[in-house]
């Protein structure tokens, strides 16, 4: 099967929408399908080749990017148009698979969608003209699945959109490449050694609502062990560094996703503060009632004990004492104590560590997740 990828990712950058669109490309790539991913294209045109290794993929696929103009709304008229037109030179009949609802929304409209296709979402609609797309597109002859990325987000469009949606909804929690994960971080019995200096990492953006509100008060609770933060853009590092005077917490900046494992690896204990409102992007919308963070999943994968905000979305892939240990968001205090249990108790750190572990390779890759959503629109 042919799969018409459509995305409104800018491709290559730094953002989390960008490697998970690849890294289900790649997915979709592996299971055997021919795959065409259209996009965005940045400023400075990059080769595919560069591209793929930039985002550590093996299993390559055809990209089509488009360069656009910095204007908000006239951009996504211009994107959709230019998609459309593409699509239709396009000779096999295939399958769609959008994460655009703009784009998805205005083909709907137009009648001109002659393919079946299924629509991917992060997040509920933000505004009444996004209320109204979706509804287009649910109603759409074509439509044959709605994939969204926690059973909050399920439960969420069933709430606006119930009977447009009864049964064709698919939950597929994000994921990570398991391909990717070094030998070094496959847990065996040389896994957890002693070391002088217990570390604790954090990879990820620094936006309100991540986490970085709280780390910022841990190293005063426990000036003998050691913060690293991995990710986040100049601006909000300078910040932060300007606002907390620690010696023990360490800013690496923002690093190639291929080489967050290199990181990891010498870190004891992954911390995942998120707050109960997680703010993204420049609508300022709040995901964090239904976000499926990919953190979670590279941090299971690596092999590493987790410790984790006690949120309702997270306890849908955590189970306290089992592959987590879950915490209080807003309780530094609570954070400090259970940093200090896992650095005391090295049979616990180990437990958590194999269990995340066994339920990524089993359920949260990738190529799972793709599977899984095979199932219902191939």
């Amino acid at each position: 099967m042919q799969i018409f990828y459509l995305s409104n990712s800018l491709i290559p950058s730094t953002k989390a929408n960008s490697i998970q669109v690849m890294k289900m490309c790649q997915a979709f790539s592996n299971q055997g399908h021919e795959v065409v991913l259209y996009c965005r294209k940045p400023p400075k045109e990059e080769k595919p080749e560069e591209i793929f290794r930039y985002y550590g993929i093996e299993t390559q696929f055809r990209i089509e990017s488009i360069h656009l103009p910095r204007v908000p709304f006239l951009s996504r008229i211009i994107f959709s148009l230019l998609v459309l037109w593409r699509l239709r030179k396009e000779k096999s009949d295939g399958t769609i698979y959008g994460r655009d609802r703009y784009l998805l929304g205005a083909i709907s409209m137009l009648g001109l969608l002659r393919r079946p296709f299924a629509f991917e979402a992060h997040t509920p609609p933000s505004d009444g003209f996004q209320t109204y797309l979706q509804r287009k597109i649910f109603s759409h002859r074509k439509f044959v699945r709605l994939v969204v990325i926690s059973e909050a987000l399920k439960n969420e469009y069933l709430r606006q959109y119930g009977n447009l949606l009864e049964g064709k909804i698919i939950v597929a929690h994000d994921g990570a490449d398991g391909a990717q994960i070094p030998d070094k971080l496959i847990l065996n019995e040389n896994s957890f050694p002693e070391r002088s200096t217990f570390k604790v990492g954090y990879i990820g953006h620094l936006y309100p609502g991540k986490g970085m509100e709280m780390i910022a008060r841990l190293p005063a609770l426990l000036p003998e062990v050691e913060f690293h933060v991995v990710g986040g853009n100049p601006e909000d590092i300078s910040k932060w560094k300007n606002t907390i005077n620690a010696a023990n917490l360490i800013f690496h900046g923002f690093v190639a996703p291929e080489k967050v494992y290199d990181y990891m690896a010498e870190f004891d204990v992954m911390l995942m503060p998120y707050q109960p409102n997680v703010i993204v992007g420049t609508k300022k919308i709040d995901i964090g009632s239904w976000m499926s963070p990919l953190k979670l999943f590279e941090y299971m994968g690596g092999g590493k004990p987790i410790i984790a905000s006690d949120l309702p979305v997270l306890r849908e892939v955590l189970t306290d004492g089992r592959n987590a240990l879950l915490v209080d968001a807003t309780n530094p205090d609570s954070w400090a104590e259970k940093i200090n249990i896992l650095r005391q108790d090295s049979r616990l750190r180990r437990k958590i560590a194999e269990n995340a572990q066994h339920d990524f390779f089993n359920v949260y890759t990738w190529d799972k997740r793709a599977e899984h959503i095979l199932e219902h629109i191939a």
